[in-house]
C-alpha cells in the first residue's frame, strides 16, 4: 500500500442504481450509502422457476428494454415492458407484501430471498416466455462478502444481488480509451456502474491503482477491492435488447484489458468497491480525493 494524493482532480459525474438485476437503471442525484450499496440497488432479481437460477441478459437480452422507475410519491417501484402493462411493487416491502423463502445461488454465495407474490411472477414469466419468479433479497438476512475484504472495514461489506461487492465503479477516461478501439461506441450503461467519475486531467484505468478513496466534504472512504471480470453483458444492444453477432466489443476489449494479473484470460473493466461504514451520502458533484494506492489481483474467485 502506497499513502498518497492524486494530484488529479476527480468527481463523481454520474450514479445509477439498478433495482432489477439485468434490467434498466435508474440515474439518481444523491443517495445514501445502504448496508447493500446505493438506495435499491439489486433487491429484486428474476429466477427461473424450475431451475432457481438467476436470469440475466446473458441468458435473456431483451431485460435491457425492461424500464424501471423509482415513484417516491407513491412509494411505488414500476416495471415496463412493450405490449405489456406496467407492474407495480411496494418500493420497501413488509413482512405482509413477501411470500415463500427461497434460496438462490448467485455465483459463489447462497443468497436467501423472498417471492413477490403471484402477480409479479405472472408479469416475469409472461415476460420469459417460462416459468419465472421476481424475488426480493430477504432484509433479515445478509449477504455477506467474505472475498478481497479490506481489513479495515468498520462494517462487513454486504450485497443484495449484486455479482459481488455493493458497489461498481467506472471513470469517464477509460472508457473514452475503450472507445478509441471498439468498433462502436459505449455508453457506461453497458457496465452497469454504479459511481462514474470524472476528471480533466485523469488518466485512463488510474482507478485500477487505488485503494482507498475519500468521498465528499465528509471524506467519508470507499474501498476499492478488486477489477471488475467482464461477462457478455456489453455486447447487448441496449436499443433493441439484442445480443451483438460480432461479439463486440468484448471481442476487441479481450484484445488489450486482460490486464489482472491473477486472472490473465479475464477481460476487466471497472472496479469493485465498498464503503468504510453504511450512512453515509454520495452525490453528483461530490469531490474525490484519491489516499492510497495498491496491487489488485484476482487470486480467487470474486
Amino acid at each position: 500500500m502506497v499513502v498518497a494524493e492524486d494530484s488529479n482532480e476527480w468527481t463523481v459525474s454520474a450514479l445509477y442504481t439498478y433495482p432489477v438485476k439485468s434490467c434498466q437503471g435508474v440515474r439518481l442525484h444523491e443517495s445514501q450509502l445502504t448496508s447493500t450499496g446505493l438506495e435499491y440497488d439489486r433487491l429484486w432479481m428474476l429466477v427461473d422457476a424450475r431451475s432457481k437460477r438467476f436470469v440475466t441478459q446473458r441468458q435473456l437480452p431483451r431485460l435491457a428494454l425492461v424500464q424501471v422507475t423509482i415513484n417516491q410519491a407513491e412509494q411505488l417501484l414500476e416495471l415496463s415492458a412493450d405490449s405489456m402493462p406496467p407492474l407495480q411493487l411496494p418500493l420497501h416491502p413488509q413482512p405482509a407484501d413477501l411470500h415463500d423463502s427461497v434460496s438462490v445461488r448467485v455465483w459463489y454465495d447462497m443468497v436467501e430471498a423472498r417471492r413477490c407474490g403471484d402477480a409479479a411472477d405472472s408479469w416475469v414469466t409472461q415476460l420469459v416466455g417460462r416459468p419465472t419468479w421476481l424475488l426480493y433479497k430477504d432484509p433479515q438476512k445478509p449477504r455477506l462478502v467474505s472475498r478481497y475484504v479490506p481489513q479495515n472495514c468498520k462494517d462487513a461489506p454486504q450485497s443484495g444481488f449484486a455479482d459481488v461487492f455493493p458497489l461498481h465503479v467506472t471513470t469517464e477516461p477509460s472508457l473514452d480509451d475503450v472507445n478509441s478501439h471498439v468498433p462502436r461506441p459505449l455508453s457506461q450503461q453497458h457496465f452497469r456502474p454504479n459511481i462514474v467519475l470524472r476528471s480533466p486531467q485523469g488518466k485512463p484505468y488510474a482507478e485500477e491503482e487505488w485503494t482507498r478513496v475519500e468521498v465528499g466534504p465528509k471524506r467519508w472512504s470507499l474501498f476499492f477491492t478488486s477489477r471488475t471480470p467482464r461477462c457478455s453483458m456489453p455486447n447487448v444492444d441496449l436499443e433493441t435488447g439484442q445480443m451483438s453477432e460480432d461479439k463486440e466489443p468484448m471481442a476487441t476489449m479481450r484484445t488489450f484489458r486482460c490486464v489482472d494479473p491473477g486472472k490473465p484470460s479475464f477481460v476487466c473493466f471497472g472496479m469493485q468497491a465498498a464503503p468504510q461504514t453504511a450512512g453515509n451520502f454520495i452525490k453528483v458533484g461530490d469531490s474525490i480525493s484519491v489516499c492510497e494506492r495498491g496491487f489488485h489481483s484476482l487470486t480467487e474467485p470474486l
